[in-house]
């Protein structure tokens, strides 16, 4: 067959190619998805705006002057708008956290990604209970039935945003670094599950999963490692303390 004979029967099996069936299907979804984001992305803003206008109705409608001329306003009142202000932020960056930890979690799970899409859900079960258990922990009961000093005491609820903001940062940069431990560990069973499967037909080991497996030890022999001397220190602490109090 001739060069020229090639380059035509290459160019009719071009013209031949057929799409996946599934491709118009897959484009559909991601501009439904698109679509969907770009309306949460208005009705947050939307809400945002709403809710900054709601808050500074009510701060305006409560706030009073004392007899040396200070602003005061209601304890409950700074409690509500800041407690508003946190659940606020979660539902806005629990959504697009999650929609960028995508790849991520698909990374770390491309052995197994039906198991990634279930850490994924539970990932979203802690992240709303811790933050929404940090909100408890950050309430101020005491003050919400007395009159606040804006100049004084606003700053307890000013530093509370900002230690909520910094847990959020926070508990999001040890989520990204344990991912790819419990990928490591994660990749580790499923390859091990598989060569038992396979019994005397499997492949031989890769050098990086030799490599991998050699990580994971590591990790878990450091882990166990800093379990024992924080139960030894503890116990020390312990003893010292005894003796210390006979």
């Amino acid at each position: 067959m001739t060069l020229e004979q090639r380059l035509i029967e290459t160019l009719h099996r071009a013209d031949d190619f057929e799409p996946s069936p599934d491709l118009f299907a897959r484009v559909e979804r991601s501009l439904e998805e698109d679509r969907r984001h770009r309306r949460r992305i208005t009705w947050v803003a939307a809400g945002t705006l709403a809710g900054a206008v709601a808050a500074s109705l009510l701060l305006r409608a409560t706030i009073s002057h004392s007899a040396l001329g200070e602003l005061i306003a209601p304890g409950w009142v700074l409690e509500l708008i800041v407690t508003l202000a946190k659940v606020a932020l979660i539902l806005v960056l629990g959504p697009n956290l999650r929609r960028l930890g995508l790849p991520l979690i698909a990374d770390v799970f491309r052995l197994d990604p039906p198991t990634g899409k279930r850490f994924l859900k539970l990932l979203d079960i802690a992240f709303y209970l811790f933050l929404f258990g940090q909100i408890l922990l950050e309430a101020y009961p005491q003050l919400w039935d007395q009159e606040v000093l804006l100049g004084e005491d606003g700053w307890l609820w000013t530093g509370s945003m900002a230690i909520f903001m910094v847990m959020m940062g926070l508990g999001h940069i040890a989520t990204i670094v344990a991912l790819p431990v419990i990928g490591l560990f994660h990749s580790s069973l499923v390859r091990r599950n598989r060569r038992w499967e396979a019994g005397s037909g499997a492949p031989p080991r890769s050098e990086g999963a030799e490599q991998a497996e050699r990580v994971v030890r590591l990790i878990v022999w450091g882990i166990a490692g800093l379990a024992l001397l924080s139960v030894l220190i503890a116990v020390g602490v312990l003893f010292v303390g005894g003796v210390i109090d006979a």
